[in-house]
């Protein structure tokens, strides 16, 4: 973790009264605000001024606990600058973000895990100047904790920095503070039966000008920690046929849903398809498809028109034909006809006008 701002703040200035009330609400509420969304990566890590990591390990505290079992266990925070500094220590649980990075938990937030399964001494520790302190922690597994993999972490906070107070061309103050913040994740693994199982969503797509997002959703519904990869391919009669790559997330936690994400920078003007996924992980191998098919609307309109016009001349060839059946089987009649007949039908023709003058 690294530092983080706190919300920009607006101090309306036209009435001295109203700026020094909000700037007291924005000192009292910004460590709270700071804390809302620690949801970035987090590790152990020395910024050159603070620094939190393993008494024993070298990165993360990995530990293995059977249920209704506790363990002790040391933090080393350092100090680098040339004063004391007193920070905020506590425990939090860990999380996987919806693009699959490890975060902690926010303080405000609900400790369910490791979060609530960590006892500190304190709720601060002071650490002299250039040097480091140990703090000491106890991780006790409930009872009745289930079987599997638990993540969270310690975390040290500074005290806010106030930042400085600007006018823009509007008569609004804005005033931007600062809240450093490290943490050192804490792996668990609670001894029993380990169920490793990745279930998946529907293989979805979406295009944006000449860009589309292929988004695969999966939630770890076991209870060991996963690390997914997935591919696609694109098969099509009609556009683009290539292999694309999901991006990697970090990992998933158990209980924890994720959306896989995998982009197509370039598609083609017309695509009638298929994309074809790979999913991979501990817990199998899963094949996820879905149709690929895109046609712009005016040339489907062009395309309609294109099938009534052919659909008219078929109907008015079909008239057509029709009509010229009725007149070729007059005229065979006709030919079939007796020559009294016709020479009768002939005089009954040639009387027709004395017919017509008599009358």
């Amino acid at each position: 973790m690294s530092h983080r701002p706190a919300v920009r703040r607006p101090l309306r200035a036209p009435r001295l009264l109203h700026r020094l009330a909000l700037a007291a609400v924005v000192v009292v509420l910004a460590p709270l605000l700071a804390t809302v969304a620690i949801a970035a990566p987090a590790a152990a890590i020395d910024d050159g001024t603070l620094g939190i990591r393993p008494e024993l390990e070298s990165d993360f505290f990995h530990i293995d606990l059977a249920p209704g079992a506790a363990i002790e266990a040391n933090a080393i925070v350092s100090n680098h600058t040339d004063a004391p500094v007193t920070l905020l220590n506590y425990a939090v649980d860990g999380q996987s973000t919806e693009q699959g990075a490890f975060a902690l938990a926010a303080q405000s937030d609900v400790q369910t895990a490791v979060g609530s399964w960590v006892t500190l001494d304190a709720a601060s520790i002071t650490i002299p100047a250039n040097s480091e302190l140990t703090v000491p922690f106890r991780l006790s597994v409930p009872a009745t904790a289930t079987p599997g993999d638990y993540a969270g972490g310690l975390i040290i906070q500074s005290p806010p920095v106030e930042g400085a107070t600007t006018t823009d061309s509007g008569d609004a103050a804005l005033r931007l503070d600062v809240i450093q913040r490290q943490g050192v994740r804490i792996y668990l693994t609670v001894a029993g039966t380990a169920k490793t199982q990745l279930s998946h969503g529907t293989l979805s797509w979406e295009r944006s000008g000449d860009e589309v997002t292929f988004t695969l959703p999966i939630e770890n519904t076991g209870n060991t920690i996963l690390y997914p990869t997935a591919h696609l391919g694109l098969n099509s009669l009609i556009g683009v046929t290539t292999e694309l790559q999901f991006a990697t997330p970090e990992s998933i936690l158990p209980g924890a849903t994720l959306n896989l994400e995998a982009t197509l920078p370039q598609a083609a003007f017309i695509q009638v398809g298929s994309a074809d996924a790979e999913l991979i992980s501990d817990a199998g191998t899963e094949q996820i498809s879905t149709t690929f098919n895109y046609v712009p609307w005016w040339i489907l309109l062009i395309l309609l028109l294109l099938v009534a016009l052919i659909a008219f001349g078929a109907w008015r060839l079909t008239v057509f034909v029709r009509r010229a059946r009725r007149a070729l089987a007059q005229v065979a009649q006709t030919a079939q006809t007796p020559q009294a007949d016709l020479a009768e039908l002939a005089d009954s023709d040639n009387d027709a006008p004395l017919r017509r003058l008599r009358r």
